[in-house]
């Protein structure tokens, strides 16, 4: 239907290390495109993750969903991402958010800052970094030209950011596809004549084949609604694997999504997505 179409599967790193590279050559044979993982106190470490899952699946691109770009100074972050591109011969992604959960900021010893301020230090990353392609005394190199920038979030000023300076813009909350159709619009909107060249991304929390979803993960970003409304986020897919596929296709056609997140999917519904992604790419 769509083999255009990129899935990428964040895994959060919770158990050993073992664990963790068996997890990473599950995706692989998944036939997924991209291993991801967060940066979460609590959860693996995102730089020595991704080293270890380009070498545990030479195959796949890598990446961050998503760095919390207030906890770093750009120099030092630059520093660290060129090292992980070196060391997974250019196949790293960078993702960024402006970061939003305050305990972890309070932990690290971190200040939290107004939501305004978290964007402008976002911004400051975003265009460290791209200076620093640029820069022929970077050092160490970055692999790639230009990694691509993934920016992650919601709200008009982040998204704005994304549709000017990112490569993927990743929408992180859509209780419905009213609210994705608006956000894309105000992302194209902002892009101007970069549109086109924007890859667009959608989280999903849950990918229930064949049995209920779990819409959990979604509560606390929309407490007014009930779990029947929650069932019809754009980030729960459910259904069978042919209806989830078409529902894929559809958001590809309709939105213009094209790279579709995983949040650590269980190995049956890894097998689940396994499938889906056959029947997607026809």
């Amino acid at each position: 239907m769509s083999p255009d179409i990129r899935f990428g599967v964040n895994l959060l790193g919770t158990g050993t290390g073992e664990e963790f590279r068996a997890q990473v050559r599950a995706v692989a044979d998944a036939g997924a495109d991209v291993v991801l993982v967060p940066d979460h106190l609590g959860l693996i470490g995102p730089m020595p993750a991704l080293v270890a899952a380009a070498a545990e699946a030479p195959d796949l691109r890598i990446g961050n969903f998503v760095l919390n770009a207030p906890f770093y100074r750009p120099a030092l972050l630059t520093r660290d991402l060129a090292t992980v591109d070196q060391l997974s011969r250019g196949r790293l992604e960078i993702g960024l958010g402006a970061g939003y959960v305050k305990d972890e900021f309070d932990a690290a010893g971190v200040p939290f800052g107004r939501p305004g301020q978290r964007v402008d230090h976002l911004e400051v990353v975003v265009d460290h970094l791209r200076s620093a392609f640029d820069d022929p005394d970077q050092a160490p190199p970055f692999v790639q030209p230009r990694p691509p920038i993934m920016v992650a979030g919601i709200g008009d000023r982040v998204l704005s950011l994304a549709a000017r300076k990112a490569d993927i813009v990743a929408f992180s909350n859509l209780p419905n596809d009213a609210v994705l159709t608006d956000r894309v619009a105000h992302v194209r909107a902002e892009a101007g004549d970069r549109v086109d060249a924007l890859e667009f991304n959608v989280i999903v929390f849950d990918l229930a084949v064949d049995r209920e979803p779990d819409v959990t993960p979604l509560r606390g970003a929309n407490p007014d609604l009930d779990d029947a409304a929650l069932r019809g986020s754009v980030n729960i897919l459910h259904g069978s694997a042919a209806q989830v596929a078409e529902r894929i296709a559809n958001l590809h056609e309709t939105a213009g999504i094209s790279y579709f997140t995983f949040i650590e999917p269980s190995a049956a519904d890894l097998d689940a997505l396994s499938e889906v992604i056959g029947l997607v790419r026809g």
